[in-house]
This record gives C-alpha cells, structure tokens and sequence, in this order.
C-alpha cells in the first residue's frame, strides 16, 4: 500500500522521517486502513500482584503521601545515546525539584548503573530504584509515580500506556511520531537538531543540551494542572 511504502522510505532515509507529522498510531492505521479518528491508547496491565509488590516499596522507600512523586528516568539504552539529556542537566533538575518539596524516584537500567550510583552519592535525598528491574518491575516502579520526566525511551511508552503524566525530552528522534494521548508535554530544543538520528552528536553543543533545566521545571508546574 501506498501507506506501507512511505513508512518503509522513512525508514531507509531519515530526511523523510524528520518531515514527517504523523504519529506512530496515524501511520500503523493508515497502512491497517483503519479509522484514523478512534486510535486506540495503549495499555500496559498490571496483574495485583504486581501493583501489590510496587505499593510495598512505597512504605520501604517512605514516600510521602503528601507529596508527588516524580520519576527521573537517566536511561535512554546504547542504540542512540544522543537523545540522552546530559548528566549536567540532571543535575541541575534534581537540585531544583529537591527544594520544591517532591518524592524523587530515579530511573534507570544496567547502562546507566554507573551514573545512578553518582547521583545518589551526590544527592542522598533521591531513591535509587535498581538497575536491574524485570520489565514488569520496571513498570510497577513506574505506576508508583505522578509524573515522568523522561528522553525518548522505554519510560515513555511504559508510562503513557501506565496513564502517567509525561515530560518528554526530544532531540535527534522524532518528536511528532510519538503520542502522548493528552496526558504529556513534548519539550524539544530551540534550534533545530544537527544530527538526527545519529548515534552520536556532531555539534559543540547538542540539541539535548539546550534544553534547560528550567524548561523543564515550566512543564511540571504546567503539567500538574492536568
């Protein structure tokens, strides 16, 4: 089908792929020759017994009831480290949220073992939820929270299809493919990225860098409404 090879062509030439404006679901139901206007939201079910286990760390942890919990998802895999925000950044993020008054979960797998390990030395107020989580633990770690502050990566879609509140970080992937389903804001650098879909940026400066600390902290102020 005609929807079939422009997904096919946006694969092989990443030109195609930064112009596009379709998201994921728009191009999988055009190809399926579905109804564009009822895409479904996906779902990620946690058995009771998961929910049970994840709501246990809550008391280990000691998570205030009284406060949102806010996930800090570091990770963002081996596959295109690029689109990961810069531990500077994190940093700065961490500091800020920390004077406002939230729980702090920080996120990650075994590739950021290392750097998780750095920012809870350096910040003994954040909780280190493991490295080593199965994919459902991951998730059930992920439902504990109000809200996720993630690059574009496996946090993203695990939080949406949770019904999360995302905060997602854009640079050299795309931005308009991804649906948040009103749930989420986008944040993506004012200049325009350099190296998409590179596995490594080129630039002094990279897109992901640009994207402040602040900018962050107006989406959560904004996404608390919701």
């Amino acid at each position: 089908s005609k929807a079939a090879e422009k997904w096919l062509e946006m694969s092989a030439f990443d030109d195609l792929k930064k112009k596009n404006k379709q998201t994921y679901q728009e191009i999988m139901y055009e190809m399926l020759e579905l109804n564009k206007t009822k895409i479904s939201k996906p779902i990620f079910n946690l058995s009771d017994v998961d929910i049970k286990k994840g709501n246990a760390l809550t008391k280990k942890w000691k998570l205030s009831k009284k406060r949102p919990t806010i996930g800090l998802n570091v990770g963002v895999g081996t596959k295109w480290p690029s689109k990961g925000w810069t531990a500077k950044r994190w940093e700065e993020l961490i500091e800020i949220l920390n004077s406002k008054n939230y729980n702090l979960l920080l996120l990650g797998g075994q590739d950021e073992k290392t750097l998780m390990a750095r920012l809870c030395r350096k910040y003994q107020f954040l909780i280190n939820t493991g490295y080593n989580n199965s994919l459902v633990e991951f998730a059930a770690i992920v439902n504990l929270c109000d809200i996720i502050i993630t690059a574009d990566t496996l946090a993203l879609h695990i939080g949406t299809a949770l019904n999360k509140k995302i905060i997602a970080l854009f640079g050299p992937t795309s931005i308009s493919e991804i649906n948040l389903f009103g749930c989420g804001i986008k944040i993506t650098a004012p200049d325009d990225c350099k190296c998409y879909y590179n596995k490594s940026c080129s630039e002094e400066v990279s897109c992901m860098e640009k994207i402040t600390s602040g900018m962050i902290m107006n989406a959560v102020c904004e996404i608390e409404k919701l």
